[in-house]
């Protein structure tokens, strides 16, 4: 007995499997997230290293107190704060120095006034 053309094109969807989700499929199960909800500046200060943390609080002192007052208040991740609070110490130390050294400056401190 010879098949018809019609026995290899079978139109019965039941017999194949469910599809899965690409999230379910096991190899992929142990790749890292996508990162979630973070803050606006938590990449920069979460993986960034700390010395040019630091240099950029001696060398852009305004800015870098902004952007480490605003990563303080809005990040997600505790090494990205933790980060942002030693930059804003840092910078607020060198401006409170240099208005010291303005001051002292302004008032004849250093000049040997008698």
């Amino acid at each position: 007995m010879a098949r018809s053309r019609d026995d290899d094109y079978d139109d019965d969807t039941d017999d194949r499997p469910a599809r899965r989700r690409r999230d379910d499929d096991d190899d992929y199960d142990d790749r890292p997230s996508r990162g979630g909800a973070k803050g606006p500046l938590d990449n920069m200060y979460a993986n960034t290293s700390m010395v040019v943390l630091i240099l950029f609080a001696v060398c852009c002192n305004g800015i870098a107190t902004i952007l480490s007052l605003i990563a303080f208040l809005t990040a997600k991740d505790p090494k990205a704060k933790s980060n942002a609070l030693v930059v804003l110490i840092v910078a607020g130390i060198l401006t409170a120095v240099g208005i010291v050294v303005n001051v002292m400056f302004g008032l004849g401190g250093f000049q040997g006034a008698r």
